[in-house]
């Protein structure tokens, strides 16, 4: 994944619960919004197992500006294991992140059970909205 990371990646379920508790938050946040990129931290389930995402959550646009792509991109959901951490990157195709689109994605990511490693693109190209 292309610049994806963390300064303080987390693999830890119980941490990132307490965090979460003390903050009173459902995710984490690490940086500002409205915004093309916004990295989160939350608890879900991959494979049956509760484990925490550490995500990235972009445009399409975000994404084809940094990235070699085809001139009609599409979105896309690409899931990585590093050293037990779980990252995964979403690139949507909405113009700007707000915090209903984090929420949002936080419900897909959650109650979609199929998730697998690796990149799967999905919906409707870029450019036929």
């Amino acid at each position: 994944m292309d610049d994806f990371s963390f300064k303080n990646n987390l693999s830890d379920v119980k941490k990132l619960r307490a965090l979460l508790n003390k903050q009173e938050m459902q995710y984490l946040q690490h940086g500002g919004i409205p915004s093309t990129k916004i990295y989160i931290q939350f608890e879900g389930v991959f494979q049956g197992a509760d484990i925490v995402w550490n995500a990235c959550i972009r445009t399409v646009e975000d994404y084809s500006i940094r990235n070699e792509v085809a001139s009609d991109p599409r979105q896309f959901i690409c899931i990585n294991i590093e050293g037990g951490v779980h990252f995964i990157e979403v690139a949507l195709n909405i113009p700007l992140i707000n915090q209903g689109v984090i929420e949002r994605t936080i419900i897909m990511i959650r109650k979609y059970k199929r998730l697998q490693i690796g990149r799967h693109e999905y919906g409707a190209r870029s450019k036929t909205q």
